[in-house]
C-alpha cells in the first residue's frame, strides 16, 4: 500500500502536506497525525487559542475565558466588571455600576453624608445596645441612637461622646429582679418643667425614654412609664 502524506485543509481546500513541511514550526509526521487530517486556519495564531476561546481574533485563550468577550485584553477586567468598557475591575466591583469612573460619588458603608433627600421604601433601624450596669452610666451617641439598659443599682446617666445636632432615639431602662433602683442625670438633659422623671419601682419594670437634639449639648426627653410586654 502506498503510504500517503497527511492532508491538510486549507482555505476551504483538502491537498497533501508536501515532504519536509511543517505546522506551528514542527515537522509533521503520519505518526503525529493517525488520523491523516490536521486542521489549519490561517487566521489562528495559536491551535490552542482557538480551542479555548473560540474566537479566532483572541491571541490569548485565557482572556477569552474569562471574558467572554472577544474585544477584551484583561481577562480579569471582565470577570469583575461584566462590562467590556470598564478598564479598572476595582471600580465595577465596588459601584456595582459600570458607568462609574470611579468611586467618588458611592456612597460608603460608613461616615458619609447624603447631601440630598434620602427616600426609604423599607426599613430604616438601629439595633439598641444592651448595657447591665450600676453607678456611672456612659452612653457613646455616636455609635447608637438607641439603648436598653438594666439597673443593677443607682445610677446616673451621662453621655460619654454626645449626640449630633437632629439625633433622635429612645432608650429602655429596666429594673433588676430587685427593684427601687433610681436614676439621675447629667451632661444635657432637659425634660418636661425642668424636673427628672420618676421611673417605675417595681421589680422587672420598664420605662421608656424617649429623646431628641436641637443640638449636641441637649437632650430634650421624655419617660414612657411602665411600658409593658417588652
Amino acid at each position: 500500500m502506498t503510504q500517503r502524506r497527511p492532508l491538510v485543509l486549507v482555505s476551504g481546500t483538502f491537498s497533501e502536506l508536501p515532504q519536509g513541511d511543517s505546522v506551528f514550526g514542527a515537522a509533521v509526521t503520519l505518526a503525529a497525525s493517525p488520523s491523516g487530517l490536521i486542521f489549519v486556519g490561517t487566521d489562528l495564531g495559536i491551535d490552542g487559542t482557538a480551542i479555548a476561546s473560540g474566537v479566532a481574533a483572541q491571541s490569548t485563550a485565557n482572556t477569552a475565558l474569562a471574558s467572554g468577550n472577544a474585544a477584551l485584553l484583561v481577562a480579569d477586567v471582565a470577570l469583575a466588571s461584566g462590562n467590556a468598557s470598564l478598564v479598572n475591575a476595582g471600580v465595577a466591583l465596588a459601584s456595582g455600576n459600570a458607568a462609574l469612573s470611579d468611586l467618588t460619588n458611592k456612597v460608603s458603608k460608613a461616615g458619609d453624608v447624603i447631601s440630598g433627600t434620602l427616600a426609604v421604601t423599607s426599613q430604616s433601624y438601629g439595633t439598641p445596645s444592651p448595657i447591665v450596669t450600676s453607678g456611672q452610666i456612659l452612653l457613646n451617641f455616636s455609635t447608637s441612637n438607641n439603648f436598653d439598659i438594666t439597673l443593677e443599682g443607682d445610677s446616673t446617666l451621662a453621655p460619654s461622646i454626645s449626640p449630633s445636632g437632629g439625633q433622635s432615639g429612645a432608650i429602655f431602662i429596666r429594673q433588676d429582679g430587685t427593684g427601687s433602683r433610681l436614676l439621675s442625670y447629667s451632661g444635657g438633659w432637659s425634660f418636661s418643667n425642668g424636673a427628672a422623671p420618676s421611673l417605675t419601682l417595681t421589680a422587672s419594670g420598664v420605662d421608656l425614654l424617649v429623646y431628641y437634639c436641637p443640638q449636641p449639648s441637649t437632650l430634650v426627653a421624655n419617660l414612657i412609664a411602665a411600658v409593658s410586654g417588652v
